[in-house]
């Protein structure tokens, strides 16, 4: 089976596809993945990369891997211990501090500072990609109404003290192991017609002082809202099943943008190809 990494922005797939920085782009009149290589993009290996996506929305990427039987975890975030290479080490090592919400932190302000203008109710929008022709005409650049809120209600605060592994023993470069600051926060993402009505727990993280990123799985374990996934592509050969969705969140200051993320299994075991990319953009935009 062809692993395939989709996104419709190459910044954020640096985040997610580090280890893999070939970027194909989809042939949008077919929707299969191109077997030519885009080249290598500049930013790949960067953790610091937006992993909201770009809510702009360019066209669709694909990144592919013959024979690779293993998926890379779109959830980890900077200097994540979870998940290494090839089971002889973590890639880098962290060391969690646990403070309060109104001591002094390395970034130069307070958690409860740096929260401060990111808290509370937003509206604004969420708009369906156009690309691929695969998805349904249903969803193809619809836009519905959204409120987003970020909560804060006494979730545990670490700060991450992290430092590349000498032992780590993965195929390639580690990349770079970031200190940083973690809110355990709540995120709301619901639209007028409640097609998602979801209120769940995250982990802010925070690299500096001017920016921060979320992310949020809804599938697995599924959808509150009556959104059924089984009909954001079309009933046609070859087969797209959403087996994941997330949402990606991003703040630059006081702004939030972010995406809507799917991984979809295209096709059967032998032929077919799992992707993992944007299907949607919501919120202000936000600059790489």
């Amino acid at each position: 089976m062809i692993k395939a990494n989709l996104s419709p922005m190459a910044l954020s797939l640096a985040v997610l596809f580090a280890c893999n920085p070939d970027k194909n782009p989809i042939d949008s009149t077919t929707d299969e993945p191109s077997t030519e290589s885009a080249g290598t993009d500049s930013t790949a290996g960067d953790p610091t990369g937006d992993p909201s996506g770009d809510p702009t929305g360019d066209e669709p990427i694909v990144t592919t891997t013959e024979g690779d039987t293993s998926t890379s975890d779109p959830t980890e975030g900077p200097g994540d211990t979870t998940g290494p290479a090839d089971g002889e080490g973590a890639p880098c090592i962290d060391t969690p501090t646990v403070i309060a919400v109104d001591a002094d932190t390395p970034l130069g302000n307070t958690a409860q500072g740096l929260l401060a203008d990111k808290l509370g109710p937003r509206s604004t929008l969420l708009t369906f990609a156009e690309e691929p022709l695969s998805l349904a005409d249903a969803w193809r650049g619809v836009t519905l109404p959204l409120s987003v809120e970020l909560r804060y209600e006494g979730g545990e605060i670490r700060w991450i003290e992290s430092e590349i592994n000498p032992e780590f023993g993965g195929e390639g470069f580690p990349g770079e192991c970031l200190d940083r600051l973690e809110v355990d926060v709540g995120f709301d993402f619901v639209t007028e017609g409640l097609e998602f009505d979801e209120h769940r727990d995250g982990v802010l993280q925070f690299v500096d002082a001017e920016s921060a990123s979320l992310r949020v799985e809804l599938l697995p374990p599924g959808l509150n809202g009556s959104l059924d996934p089984a009909t954001l592509y079309k009933d046609e050969e070859p087969q797209w099943v959403v087996t994941g969705i997330e949402i990606g969140a991003t703040f630059q200051g006081a702004a939030l943008g972010g995406s809507l993320l799917n991984e979809v299994h295209v096709g059967d075991d032998e032929s077919g190809f799992v992707g993992f990319g944007n299907v949607g953009w919501w919120g202000d935009p936000i600059e790489p």
